[in-house]
């Protein structure tokens, strides 16, 4: 559901009409419906903040031709509103900070830049978690740690992407 709703987000943000926002806001609904029952976990804030950050970081890859990723931003109440609450980067912007720069670790790794990078990955994961979990605690500790890892994951691929060469060309 967050692949999708990622893909329904980033078409609406390429004006192709309001009823994919619709639709991105129903999928958002249905993943954290899927991970509360899943996890056993089910603190309806915390999943929220969780899923919209997955959407928005998966939903980066397709937008890599604008100047500006977040816009156009939907109106309130939307969960997808950059003013949110309940946005993850809202909520902690450290956290948020940890885990674009594990991100940015992992994508290092991948080139073989610094053999620290993992390390450096795994302590933005775990910093972001606490950080995150010391203000959603609604989620255990574990959960967090995975979310943050899938964020820095998505992250660190939206960076390969965004270095590789244009489909056609040579780099």
């Amino acid at each position: 559901h967050v692949i999708d709703a990622a893909k329904a987000l980033e078409d609406f943000r390429l004006g192709h009409g309001t009823a994919l926002l619709d639709r991105a806001e129903l999928l958002l609904d249905r993943a954290i419906a899927t991970f509360q029952a899943r996890t056993g976990e089910h603190d309806e804030a915390a999943w929220q903040a969780a899923a919209v950050y997955m959407v928005e970081l998966w939903a980066t890859r397709y937008s890599a031709a604008r100047p500006t990723t977040f816009d156009p931003a939907p109106p309130p109440p939307s969960p997808f509103t950059p003013a949110h609450p309940l946005r993850l980067e809202t909520v902690s912007r450290e956290a948020h900070d940890q885990i674009l720069g594990a991100g940015r670790s992992l994508e290092r790794k991948t080139r073989g830049v610094d053999l620290m990078d993992v390390a450096r990955a795994q302590h933005g994961i775990h910093e972001a978690a606490r950080l995150l979990h010391d203000q959603l605690d609604g989620l255990s500790m574990p959960l967090w740690v995975l979310i943050a890892r899938f964020c820095a994951e998505v992250q660190a691929e939206n960076l390969r992407i965004l270095k590789a060469p244009a489909p056609g060309t040579t780099s």
